[in-house]
């Protein structure tokens, strides 16, 4: 005999609790991922302990697993997160003023890269304890170390920056080598970083610190198209 066919009322109760419990699993995700940033921001690489980040959240830690395989794939979706989050809105923004650079005045690209550091700026001040920490643990592991997680994601930030500024000067027609791009990125980093920081102990001012960057950022962007324009009439 043929099974009865379950009652659209019951199909539609089941439906509502497995919404229920995903919204429920999506939270405790979240709140997890919450937890390890907030961890990571006051100690560092050494309180993303899988008991601290599930005491965190606000469950046991063996329910941490219904979550995520280990403490390491937890940072892995963390750093790609903050990756996609900081670099999201200024991607384009920086690709179109490399674009436009040879047909900017000197107060145009002065304008647009300070927007565009303004956007790095505030991204860093939205929580600077979190800055430093990467900081240092891109100084600690350097770039030749693979899966660290968290500690590899100013390194991965600086690859993704290489990759803009090559698609910038790509749609310039410029002609350069990937080392070149590299070294600017290199040399804008740090000079970012650490101005970034000086705002933060008060040293000068955002204000201040940007407007000196943008200037030795157009310094660092004219060497390319002055060797294009060497190139040209050669």
């Amino acid at each position: 005999m043929a099974m009865d066919s379950p009652s659209i009322p019951n199909i539609v109760k089941a439906a509502k609790a497995q919404t229920k419990r995903d919204l429920a699993k999506a939270r405790t995700r979240h709140a997890l991922l919450k937890s390890a940033l907030q961890l990571y921001s006051i100690e560092g690489a050494s309180g993303l302990s899988m008991n601290k980040i599930a005491k965190g959240a606000g469950i046991a830690q063996p329910s941490f697993y219904n979550h995520f395989a280990s403490v390491e794939a937890l940072q892995h979706e963390l750093s790609a997160q903050l990756k996609d989050n900081y670099l999201s809105p200024m991607r384009m923004a920086w690709v179109n003023m490399l674009k436009d650079y040879g047909t900017l005045t000197k107060a145009q690209f002065n304008q647009r890269c300070q927007h565009c550091l303004t956007m790095i700026f505030d991204a860093a001040f939205q929580n600077v304890e979190l800055f430093q920490r990467l900081i240092e643990d891109s100084l600690r592991y350097g770039s030749t170390v693979e899966d660290k997680g968290l500690g590899s994601l100013i390194s991965e930030i600086q690859t993704e920056w290489t990759n803009i500024f090559m698609l910038g000067l790509q749609s310039t027609e410029c002609s350069f080598d990937r080392y070149e791009v590299n070294l600017c990125v290199d040399v804008a980093a740090a000079q970012v970083h650490e101005l970034i920081l000086g705002c933060h102990q008060q040293r000068y001012s955002q204000p201040q610190a940007i407007a000196i960057l943008s200037e030795n950022f157009d310094a660092l962007f004219s060497r390319f198209f002055t060797k294009e324009l060497q190139r040209i009439n050669s």
